[in-house]
């Protein structure tokens, strides 16, 4: 008898030692952690956009025709990288909400103003890519506006993770498509 009880004794005792520390980890580190991750993991995914986009602009202004190939990975890589940004950025803004953090979530909304503006230019790209033969200028004039966008999210994103505390992204690389 005596076996029982001390067995069922301390499984109580782990149980009671577990759960408080259960309950700390997920209160303030676990909401940290998951924020940082999607906080920097959106800011990588959308400097990512920034330097395709800034990489296309330099091959425009390089060629006088423009392959079908170099458009085609520009544009699947662009958009794989915004379609990452804003997934990792509704996961952040799921956070946010259940921490009403309403500062943080005008952050957020800001953002994703910018990023909107970012896809619909990088939908009007993709339009003028499909014609044939790419309209080299126009699309150059596109990127410009593909690059500003980007770059105005980046430094919302930037004064948001700022916000947060969670620490300055790696510094950004120049990605001038003049």
């Amino acid at each position: 008898m005596t076996r029982p009880l001390s067995f069922a004794l301390t499984l109580l005792a782990l149980f009671a030692l577990t759960v408080p520390a259960v309950a700390q980890r997920d209160a303030g580190a676990k909401a940290r952690g998951d924020y940082f991750f999607y906080g920097h993991s959106s800011h990588s995914h959308l400097h990512g956009a920034s330097q395709h986009t800034g990489h296309y602009g330099r091959y425009l202004e390089s060629t006088q025709t423009v392959s079908p190939h170099v458009s085609s990975m520009t544009h699947t890589a662009i958009d794989h990288h915004i379609n990452q940004t804003q997934a990792h950025l509704d996961a952040l803004k799921q956070g946010l909400e259940a921490d009403n953090n309403q500062a943080a979530l005008e952050g957020v909304a800001t953002v994703n103003k910018h990023l909107g503006d970012a896809r619909e230019h990088h939908d009007t790209l993709q339009k003028l890519s499909e014609t044939k033969p790419v309209d080299a200028a126009a699309s150059k004039k596109v990127v410009a506006k593909l690059q500003a966008s980007l770059d105005t999210a980046l430094g919302e994103l930037e004064k948001l993770l700022e916000s947060l505390h969670l620490g300055k992204p790696p510094a950004r690389t120049a990605t001038s498509a003049k």
